[in-house]
């Protein structure tokens, strides 16, 4: 945790975590939304009406945020979709290869990650 507050969070859950990420954020901070996973409905209903009704609950329940409040407490907020971009090949070039370049010189490095057998993955 930082006590002053993040200068960047990224949020691709939704009405589960948008709040906390926007109250964890420093003045200056910038909270960019890119997906709304906690709204989707999953698992094996999810194409059942009941779950759809849910989703639509769960958008009554996204956070207004205030214009004047996010004036004064100096944060800002944006979003996008990814599904936007497929043919921005060369803008998405370009930012691949900073990237790239970042993990070259160790300015970014990449998480541990554990591969499994499905048969060992939790239903």
């Amino acid at each position: 945790a930082s006590p002053q507050g993040y200068a960047v969070v990224a949020d691709a859950n939704g009405v589960s975590t948008l709040d906390d990420s926007y109250e964890h954020l420093a003045p200056t901070g910038r909270l960019i939304v890119f997906g709304f996973h906690s709204n989707l409905p999953m698992g094996n209903d999810m194409l059942h009406p009941l779950e759809w009704l849910r989703m639509v609950q769960k958008m009554t329940q996204l956070p207004k945020f205030n214009p004047m409040g996010l004036t004064t407490s100096n944060k800002s907020l944006m979003g996008f979709n990814l599904s936007f971009f497929v043919q921005e090949v060369e803008m998405l070039g370009i930012l691949y290869d900073q990237i790239s370049e970042w993990f070259d010189q160790g300015k970014l490095q990449c998480p541990r990650v554990v591969e499994m057998d499905m048969t060992e993955v939790a239903a």
